[in-house]
């Protein structure tokens, strides 16, 4: 449950100390179901949802056989696509 909320925070431009609400968490968890496969994986993995931790860039670019700068633009284009679509 943290990575979801923690992926919530960013998306709703929320602060460290500031919490987010179901309704917000709801609309992350749906917009990240949305996904297209890879980019789904990729956000799992970086905030750590439905996993026991938070993976690397370096991690998950050998996952993906690629390298790290590859995952962070592919991330960031990712997290901007949520944002859109949230709002």
């Amino acid at each position: 449950m943290e990575g979801i909320k923690k992926l919530a925070q960013y998306l709703f431009d929320k602060g460290e100390g500031e919490e987010v609400d179901l309704e917000e968490i709801e609309k992350a968890r749906c917009a990240l179901e949305n996904l297209p496969a890879n980019d789904k994986i990729i956000i799992s993995k970086r905030y750590g949802i439905g996993e026991d931790r938070q993976y690397t860039l370096m991690e998950l670019a050998e996952t993906f056989g690629t390298d790290r700068e590859w995952v962070r633009k592919n991330e960031s284009r990712i997290l901007q696509s949520l944002k859109k679509e949230i709002r």
